[in-house]
Parts: structure tokens; C-alpha cells; sequence
């Protein structure tokens, strides 16, 4: 068709060449085919919609395209040209049908992202909080700005839990025309390593991308770290000039990711205490003044001056969380005044060292959604350093877990934690080895098994515990046994961090059975730390009586 129309007119601009080429189409006979929606899933195909056909990683779009026309789909795109169903719709093909599907949302959607200032948040660890602190920062002072991350989307019509870090690349469109409409001139995404090698984000104009950090993680998608990294540089190389790239300045990884990029570079920087420093348009910095469990005081200098502030939250990785954050609200025209009035509203994500515990209890429980090494490293190594009077780890565990005569050495650090099945095997290990160097009682349990056994996952992540630690490590397989153990055995000032899920709501464990194409079938329990660690601590405090059975061996159930 193109060579017959002699190609596109290259005199248009903004994607008129578009509708210039269908009208000359049309007026040359070639039929034309209305489309009033696009759809990767063929459950949600309606009359006079796009159905496109990809091969996934689980199941080949193909399949359902008779599923598709049945329910209205008028054309099909696909990324074969072969072995394709003889349907009587128009059948399309792309050979690279990720990016087509990225283009196609933008144009289709009015390109959105084109229509708000948006800021896009990718690295291993750090992505949830430093997107949802300038979300809040941001709206805070009447700018209104929409979310999508891993714990809520804000399409600006209303708050809603999230499916997945980051949606495929047309519902991500739908979703940003959708806040345009409602009035938002900004937006703010978290965009995963997946996102970013699946090309979900490739049709994007993002106008500030920040770099957190790179650690060990998906490396059973992406094989190797260089294959990891290389995905979340992607992001930088997208950057146009006249945006805005800002990075960890302390991660090795940081020179990487901006190789290829032509934006200007903010650095962000954790100084340490005393440390003095200038006002510089290519330098951020912070520093921690104060710190207690109950948050931190900030001082923050870069291209917006200088700015002290309270937040409810604690660490170095969360002081450069809010530090990054500050800069990318900066980047997009928040003035000193106006981040500074930001910052007083701002509150942790659901699920990121949230507080469960309330003024009744005589310890503290948090939850936390650490579910790499290197995420688990931070929140013990903080939340260890600022506990008041910390015993630390004298005697066996089994006095640990409620001997009287320990009551009087303060509080100790617990950890429970265990890793999702059927994902990254190589980070179990590591997160063992990290818990029992950091926690004065480490409680292994089951994550998301998933179609594993989950003592097979606990063998692996005691597998990493030094064996002159491994009388700190109690195992309880069953997560909510677990936490009940720690709840219930911990004394007075001890502090518990219930790691790995989160804000999540749900547990995905094996059924033992196999499905009809060969494949383990796994079911979803409602399962959310922080009702069961509520439901213990009303126990607790009614000084009700529970014996709950744990072990120092390698593990306590074969479930």
C-alpha cells in the first residue's frame, strides 16, 4: 500500500502524516477499518477493537484470536506472519510488535505523555518510595499529579491498589490520557527492568528519569547483572535533551546508566554528619542531623538551595529516596518554598517500614516489602542502629525466643522473612547470610512458594547462614505461625520486622497438582502481614497464652 501511495508526506508533523495517508488510502479504494479500541487480552475485546496477538512468555496471543473476533475484535496484529488462524478480518503484522503496541497507545490515546511533565523512577530497590514521595509532594501544593506504581495508581478520577509495577505499554497510555482529562499536568511511574526490556515505556516522553540504585534481583528474567543493568539504562537513553536524568551518585552502577545519555545529570549524594557543601545545578545532597525509629531530620542542598525537613522515615536509602525525590519534583518547576511545604505532608508507602504496633504494645512490629539482599541489609542495618539500648545477641536462641533472664538486656532485633518461589534462586542464600548477620533472631518462613515446596526454598536460604549463626535461626515454614512465634515469644522492647510482602494482600501457594497443558497449579489465600501481626498483638496484649512450635533445624514441615 505504501508504494502504491507513493509513502508518507513527511510535511506533516505531530502524526498528521496519519490521517493524510488513510484519507489518500481511501480515496485509492483500500478499505477502510474503524478502530474504537486496542487490547492485548481478548477477555476485554469489545465491537470495533484492535486485537493484538503477541506471543507472551506464558501463552501465544494466536491462540485467542477466533476468541477475539467472536467477541468484536474488527482487525488483528500479530508478530507472525505464518500459522495464523483464516479469519475474515483484516490481519496485520509487525516484526517487532512491543514497540508497534507502545506506538499504537500513544497515538491512539492523543499522546499523553506528551501532555504532562512526567518522571519516571527505575533501579532495584528505592522505586515505590521515591515515586510515591513525589507524588505526595506534589499534590501536596496543587500540582496535580498522577501515580503508577507498584502500590497504588492514581488515574486521577481515584486511588486504586495496583496489578503490577508496570502495566503494559497501552494500558499505561489509557491511564495517562485518563489523568490528562481529569487535570493533571504531571505524572509519576515506577518503570521495572521488564518494562523496560518489553519496550512497555519505549513510546513515552518522560521529561526526568531517576536512577536508585542496582543490587541483585531478576535474575532468573535477566540471566546476567550486565543484561539487568543494561535494561534499567535503557530508561537514560530515552531521555531527550532538554530532560533531566538524576542519579545515585554512591552506586557503581550510576556511570553506566548515564553513558548514553544526552539530558542533563543531577548527582545525589548521602553526606556524612558535619560534612559542608555549596549549592550546585548538577549536585544534590542530604544529610541525616537526627534519627529515631520514628523518622529523621534532613538537611538537603542542590539546584533549589537548601532545606531542612522531618520525615517519618529512617535510613540512608531512605534519605536519598527523599532526596531524589526532592530533585525530580525541582526538575519539573516546584520552587524551595514549595518543596519545603511538600515534605511536611509526605508519609511512607503502604507496606515500606510501616509501623503495626500502636502506644498499647511494649514492642514494636513492623512490615516491610524487603525482598532482595541488598533490601533486606537496609532495613535491619537501620532499624538496628537506631533501636534504643539494643541487646544484641548474647545466649542461644531458644533463650532468645523468652527466657526471663534476658528481659533486663534491652531489646533485640527480629526478622521473619522467606523468599518467593519460582523466582531469582540465587538471592536466597544471600538473604540468609544478611538476616543472621544483622537480626539477633532470624524466623525463616515461606514468602509466595508459588509451585515450589517451600521447605526446599527455606533449605536454599539456610543454605547462606554462617553455621556459627545458625543458633539464632528458628524455622516455621507457615507465615502466619511465624509471626505469631515472634509476636508471642519476643519480650519488651524488641523490635520486629516482618519482611518481604509488604503491602501485599495475597499468598500464592502450591496445590500439588498438575494443570492440563503439564504445568504446577498454585491458588491465592488472602494473606496480609500486617492483619495477622494486628491479630497477635491483641493476643499479646490480653496476655492470652500460645505455644507455637519452631525449630533450629533446617526446617519444621515438609509442606
Amino acid at each position: 500500500m505504501l508504494d502504491e501511495l507513493g509513502g508518507w508526506d513527511e510535511g506533516f508533523r505531530h502524526y498528521g502524516e496519519d490521517i493524510d495517508l488513510a484519507y489518500r488510502a481511501a480515496r485509492a479504494g483500500w478499505e477502510r477499518v474503524r478502530i474504537c479500541d486496542l487490547t492485548e487480552d481478548s477477555r476485554t475485546v469489545v465491537p470495533g477493537s484492535l486485537f493484538l496477538a503477541r506471543t507472551g512468555f506464558k501463552s501465544d496471543g494466536k491462540a485467542y484470536i477466533e476468541a477475539a473476533i467472536r467477541a468484536g475484535a474488527v482487525a488483528v496484529l500479530s508478530d507472525r506472519e505464518t500459522d495464523l488462524p483464516r479469519v475474515d478480518v483484516p490481519v496485520l503484522h509487525a516484526h517487532d510488535l512491543a514497540q508497534v503496541s507502545a506506538l499504537l497507545g500513544e497515538r491512539f490515546y492523543g499522546n499523553p505523555s506528551s501532555n504532562l511533565d512526567l518522571i519516571a523512577v527505575t533501579g532495584t530497590n528505592g522505586k515505590t518510595t521515591t515515586t510515591w514521595l513525589a507524588w505526595q509532594i506534589l499534590n501536596a501544593v496543587g500540582r496535580r499529579a498522577g501515580l503508577i506504581g507498584t502500590v497504588v495508581i492514581d488515574d486521577g478520577t481515584e486511588v486504586a491498589p495496583a496489578m503490577m509495577t508496570t502495566p503494559p505499554s497501552i494500558e499505561i497510555s489509557r491511564t495517562l490520557a485518563r489523568m490528562v482529562e481529569c487535570g493533571c499536568t504531571a505524572a509519576v511511574f515506577e518503570a521495572s527492568s521488564h518494562a523496560l526490556h518489553q519496550k512497555r515505556v519505549e513510546a513515552l516522553h518522560i521529561d526526568v528519569g531517576v536512577f536508585t540504585n542496582l543490587t541483585g534481583d531478576h535474575l532468573d528474567y535477566h540471566k546476567t547483572m550486565e543484561h539487568y543493568a543494561a535494561c534499567k539504562a535503557r530508561l537514560f537513553e530515552m531521555l531527550q535533551p532538554d530532560g533531566t536524568a538524576i542519579v545515585n551518585a554512591g552506586d557503581p552502577a550510576a556511570a553506566g546508566m548515564i553513558r548514553d545519555c544526552e539530558a542533563p545529570v543531577i548527582r545525589c549524594e548521602v553526606v556524612r554528619e558535619g560534612a559542608t557543601w555549596l549549592p550546585s545545578g548538577n549536585r544534590a545532597h542530604v544529610q541525616i542531623m537526627s534519627e529515631a525509629l520514628a523518622g529523621m531530620t534532613l538537611r538537603m542542598g542542590g539546584p533549589w538551595g537548601e532545606i531542612e525537613t522531618c520525615v517519618p522515615l529512617i535510613g540512608r536509602y531512605n534519605a536519598m529516596n527523599v532526596l531524589q525525590a526532592v530533585a525530580a519534583c525541582h526538575a519539573i518547576g516546584l520552587s524551595s518554598a514549595e518543596l519545603q511545604r511538600g515534605l511536611r505532608k509526605v508519609s511512607a508507602p503502604a507496606g515500606r517500614l510501616q509501623p503495626v504496633h500502636d502506644e498499647r504494645d511494649d514492642l514494636a512490629v513492623y512490615v516491610d516489602f524487603a525482598h532482595s539482599d541488598d533490601a533486606l541489609r537496609n532495613v535491619l542495618g537501620e532499624v538496628g542502629a537506631v533501636m534504643p539500648h539494643r541487646a544484641g545477641r548474647a545466649g542461644q536462641v531458644h533463650d532468645a525466643a523468652g527466657a526471663a533472664s534476658r528481659a533486663e538486656r534491652g531489646g533485640r532485633l527480629w526478622v521473619v522473612f522467606g523468599c518467593g518461589g519460582d523466582k531469582d534462586r540465587t538471592k536466597r542464600p544471600r538473604m540468609g547470610k544478611v538476616a543472621s548477620e544483622l537480626a539477633d533472631v532470624v524466623v525463616v518462613t515461606s514468602d509466595n512458594p508459588r509451585t515450589e515446596r517451600p521447605s526446599d526454598i527455606v533449605d536454599e536460604i539456610l543454605g547462606g547462614v554462617p553455621a556459627e549463626l545458625r543458633k539464632n535461626v528458628l524455622v516455621q515454614v507457615d507465615r502466619e505461625k511465624a509471626i505469631e512465634l515472634a509476636i508471642c515469644q519476643a519480650q519488651a522492647g524488641d523490635v520486629i520486622v516482618l519482611a518481604g510482602k509488604g503491602h501485599e494482600t495475597e499468598q500464592i501457594l502450591p496445590t500439588g497438582k498438575v494443570g492440563p497443558e503439564g504445568t504446577k497449579e498454585t491458588m491465592k489465600i488472602h494473606f496480609d502481614d500486617r492483619e495477622v501481626a494486628s491479630k497477635y498483638l491483641a493476643m499479646r496484649r490480653a496476655g492470652a497464652s500460645v505455644v507455637v512450635k519452631a525449630s533450629s533445624e533446617r526446617r519444621t514441615s515438609t509442606t
